[in-house]
């Protein structure tokens, strides 16, 4: 339910004054100010866990505070507020921090931006480039888990030359999602035997979206086989008549889960697979569980019309799973995910050792923050 626009703004600024105070007490006793914020309201909590862990490590020289847009949501040190208070309110904060583009930001702050995936799925669809490069050239640092996202990032801006304004630098940092659920998942017990589906925004690439064949999808997983099959839709749509429909047709079977959970780490560990189109949850996926991902590809002759073919996303699906382009050819696969398990051990181990600092983005991310802070740039690569 959306919020009447007077208790926003009254709201907003309410979180501007208290957000002030805590900085200007902070000050006083010598600690600097990172500000993280989540402009998208129905995926602000899906990231918290990890986000959180993140900034475990500076809190004994940093207040780290959280602003976001989720009415009702209370914790330590997070405020309900709009981008747009951002800038004209919030003054002396020294790092502002994200993982989704934001388009407003804090005062005079060091912007940074940590891509929230650890694959090189496509960012958007190539006509909306342009426009997400703009974006990105509001910021100072973008964060990125590994060379080949480093070098898509890189592609993006090279492609769509602005010369007005500095290129923000790219720096590889790790995958601090993947560090948190590889610990998660590490000596946890399967109780069940699940599938997930899991789909990108339809609106991301519509042409590439599984959800015109997801019905038949899911229908035939639950007619010929007994595992339990989980619907975790894009945090974005979740309330988005198509995911409703889907989620109201096989709700009644008692195999069917419809799962919107901010922390999916359970789901994830007892999962045999994973099926999905391009999301870049299909490597973190398989990264953390060594399980194989089915990747549902209709449209699959279509990737070089939309320049798509040459990333290392599509490169690289059959190193952690099968590229399927028919409903059909699923359930067969299905029946012998073990061996398919067998088949990718060796090249989604691979790829997993090409992420940079494994196991030490906490470390990797606070030394370089510290670094900037210090003005020590050219010691920052």
């Amino acid at each position: 339910m959306n919020i009447p626009k007077i208790i926003v703004i009254f709201k907003s600024l309410l979180s501007t004054i208290k957000i002030n105070i805590l900085i200007i007490y902070s000050k006083i006793k010598n600690k600097k100010i990172i500000f993280y914020y989540h402009p998208k309201k129905l995926s602000t909590l899906n990231n918290i866990y990890y986000i959180e862990e993140l900034f475990n490590v500076f809190k004994d020289e940093y207040l780290v505070i959280y602003g976001h847009e989720v009415d009702g949501y209370k914790n330590k040190n997070y405020f309900f507020i709009q981008q747009g208070f951002l800038f004209r309110f919030i003054f002396n904060v020294d790092i502002f921090f994200s993982v989704n583009v934001c388009d407003k930001f804090t005062h005079k702050s060091t912007k940074i931006y940590m891509h929230h995936d650890v694959s090189t799925a496509p960012l958007v669809d190539l006509k909306k480039e342009t426009e997400l490069q703009g974006r990105l050239l509001n910021y100072d640092y973008i964060f990125v888990p590994e060379k080949k996202s480093q070098v898509m990032f890189e592609g993006l801006f090279l492609n769509n030359s602005f010369n007005f304004k500095k290129m923000p630098k790219i720096l590889c940092v790790g995958y601090c999602k993947l560090d948190y659920l590889i610990k998660k998942i590490e000596g946890h017990k399967n109780l069940e035997e699940y599938i997930v589906i899991a789909p990108t925004d339809y609106r991301h690439v519509d042409k590439l979206t599984i959800f015109n064949d997801l019905e038949n999808i899911i229908k035939s997983l639950l007619d010929n086989t007994k595992f339990k099959i989980v619907f975790r839709p894009y945090p974005g749509n979740k309330q988005s008549n198509k995911v409703l429909e889907i989620k109201n047709q096989f709700l009644n079977n008692k195999n069917f889960i419809f799962d919107i959970s901010e922390n999916y780490f359970d789901i994830y560990a007892n999962s045999k697979c994973l099926i999905t189109d391009i999301s870049g949850t299909a490597f973190t996926f398989a990264y953390a569980t060594g399980k194989p991902v089915i990747f549902f590809s209709k449209m699959e002759n279509s990737l070089d019309d939309l320049g798509f073919s040459k990333l290392d996303y599509f490169q690289d699906r059959n190193k952690v799973g099968v590229v399927v382009k028919t409903v059909n050819e699923i359930l067969p696969l299905v029946k012998k995910l073990s061996l398919i398990e067998k088949e990718i051990k060796e090249t989604n181990k691979n790829l997993l050792e090409q992420i940079d600092y494994l196991g030490r983005s906490h470390k990797r991310i606070k030394e370089i923050i510290d670094l900037i802070l210090s003005k020590n740039y050219t010691d920052i690569n």
